[in-house]
């Protein structure tokens, strides 16, 4: 039996405890991730400084595999959705064969994406992360272990669908609901959660925008970050603007997978965009004192070499090590994710050919996350979204 959090529960969310009060979700010791890690940069004497390139340190093992409790889509809603894509795209030929059989099989498998990871003060590690391809579109899922080792992870049937009347998903692309790439921190008692709310109904001008049905003018519209807060993590209520919203900002494009961190006081919220240009594609960042109250976005990164589309350069992280900051951006799911290493966390190459001057080079996997935990780091990926979201040891080696 599916188990929608968001059913009959538009003021508050109750989930089972799974966060309580505690080193959770950004305090320290540790750094990048949750479950007691920090987000603040921590300051690295100049003596000190060390270029290092970051590699896979172990074998993958499956901690949130595609869920059994989600209902895929019909076959009914694959024929349309394959219909109205090759429609849109124009494509005929090369590929998706003449019946759309390429395209119908992947639209027919539930695969978990984008994602983040930490360890609550229960003992338990949770995951949260986007799976598409369910009947209704993409929703937020949960899996919860004991420890990291485990494998698979728990899954607990919980999630999150859209809320229109909080502004999300709005007369989204092909009727499919969207929400995307969860994360948390934790910041003066309060917890937060930000994820991709997709289209906002509106282009940059504030004109409507239709995705379904769907048409060629459906990508103009802006997309946005939106918010979910928590005074004891079990309890949730999604943050209200004074429009009634759920949204923090929006756009430019299609704007979402937000990753954060905390330099001198200041929150960086990194995230993939365009500028309804594909030359004008990269990952932007904005900045905030309060987590409300965000900044006018910048682009920090553009490099065409791998695609300049805004699908070439996904799921920003960022990281800092011995004095630099190391971007993590990806190009493909199929274990294509760039590393840029920069002293300036503003600028990790606004063109091509600045890009490349720093470049670390590939990492061999997808939408990944980083962790510290006693002593070891660790990765989350996704490069086999039907199999599921994995997690590895991770290294760093000197340049």
């Amino acid at each position: 039996m599916e188990k929608d959090v968001n059913k009959d529960h538009d003021e508050k969310i109750e989930r089972r405890t799974f966060l309580k009060a505690g080193t959770v979700l950004g305090i320290a010791p540790f750094i990048y991730g949750l479950g007691g890690f920090s987000h603040e940069a921590a300051e690295t004497k100049r003596n000190k400084k060390r270029k290092l390139v970051p590699y896979i340190a172990s074998e993958w093992w499956l901690i949130g595999a595609a869920p059994k409790d989600l209902s895929p889509l019909s076959p009914e809603q694959i024929e349309k959705l394959v219909a109205d894509r090759r429609r849109l795209s124009g494509r005929e030929d090369k590929q998706y064969d003449d019946s759309g059989k390429i395209m119908a099989s992947k639209l027919g498998k539930i695969e978990p994406v984008d994602h983040h990871l930490f360890q609550g003060p229960d003992g338990y590690w949770h995951l949260w992360g986007c799976v598409r391809n369910t009947n209704v579109g993409r929703v937020l899922y949960h899996w919860r272990a004991r420890t990291l080792e485990q494998s698979p992870w728990e899954e607990t049937k919980e999630y999150f669908r859209s809320d229109a009347k909080a502004g999300e998903c709005i007369d989204d692309w092909y009727g499919q609901e969207w929400l995307q790439s969860p994360y948390f921190v934790y910041e003066k008692g309060t917890y937060y959660m930000f994820y991709g709310g997709h289209s906002t109904g509106k282009d940059k001008n504030g004109n409507p925008v239709s995705g379904n049905p769907p048409h060629v003018g459906m990508r103009k519209a802006e997309s946005q970050i939106c918010l979910m807060t928590s005074k004891n993590g079990v309890d949730w209520q999604r943050y209200k603007n004074k429009d009634g919203h759920s949204r923090v900002f929006v756009g430019p494009g299609q704007t979402r997978d937000p990753s954060l961190i905390k330099i001198k006081g200041l929150w960086y919220m990194y995230f993939a965009g365009d500028e309804q240009n594909h030359l004008v594609a990269g990952c932007y960042v904005r900045t905030s004192k309060d987590l409300i109250n965000w900044s006018d976005y910048k682009m920090v990164h553009h490099d065409a070499t791998f695609g300049a589309t805004t699908f070439e350069h996904e799921c920003p992280h960022v990281v800092y090590r011995e004095g630099y900051y190391y971007l993590m951006v990806t190009e493909d799911y199929d274990l294509k994710t760039h590393v840029y290493r920069s002293e300036d966390p503003m600028d990790f190459g606004l063109t091509t050919e600045a890009s490349q001057k720093l470049y670390v080079g590939v990492l061999p996997c997808g939408a990944p996350e980083t962790y510290q935990v006693d002593g070891k780091e660790y990765i989350s990926s996704n490069h086999n979204p039907p199999l599921g979201t994995q997690l590895a040891r991770l290294g760093w080696k000197p340049a």
